[in-house]
């Protein structure tokens, strides 16, 4: 069971905005239909004044919205921040995914001995994935640490694509077999 604490970028925030898009437009809506129930000098004003401002702001929300929405889903890396001492995922979990370090350090543990450190620009948890088995270590943030997170399929995606990165990848996996074994 992966421990870590994934980020929905499509939960709160993003449904408190679209909430008060909504209210901004039913707002100038109400506004709208007293100035047709009450044609006076001043619900002309506040509706000519208000309820273009209410409608524009809530466009600008949704605008926003469905751009943030849609480069989320188009991503090919999600991001996830882990504190000093959180563990990412434990040895015997499934493999759902690879992870690339972009700033900090995390340590490799096989039965609770730290056999690794890795830190910028180095990744792990890709064995798991090549192998279809589940993780052969723990890995645990030991400073505050940013990873990209590259989901299986698009990881198996990636290899197959891109010859020298599945080359590169498998001289890794090689190497790291081999301490492995000598240890």
């Amino acid at each position: 069971m992966n421990v870590s604490k994934r980020i929905d970028f499509d939960s709160r925030p993003s449904r408190r905005l679209l909430i008060v898009a909504q209210l901004l437009a039913l707002l100038a809506l109400g506004l709208g239909l007293q100035f047709l129930w009450n044609t006076t000098g001043g619900t002309v004003f506040a509706f000519s004044t208000f309820a273009p401002v209410l409608t524009g702001i809530a466009s600008l929300i949704l605008i926003g919205i469905l751009i943030y929405r849609f480069r989320k889903r188009h991503s090919l890396f999600d991001k996830e921040t882990y504190e000093p001492g959180q563990e990412i995922f434990r040895q015997g979990d499934d493999g759902e995914c690879a992870y690339f370090i972009r700033s900090g350090e995390v340590e490799v543990l096989q039965d609770n001995k730290v056999v690794a450190r890795l830190s910028s620009g180095q990744y792990f948890g890709e064995m798991a994935l090549l192998r279809d088995a589940p993780r052969n270590a723990t890995v645990r943030a030991v400073a505050r640490t940013e990873v990209a997170v590259l989901g299986k399929g698009n990881f198996l995606t990636m290899l197959n694509l891109m010859p020298a990165t599945h080359e590169d990848i498998m001289k890794t996996v090689q190497e790291r077999a081999l301490s492995q074994t000598a240890r």
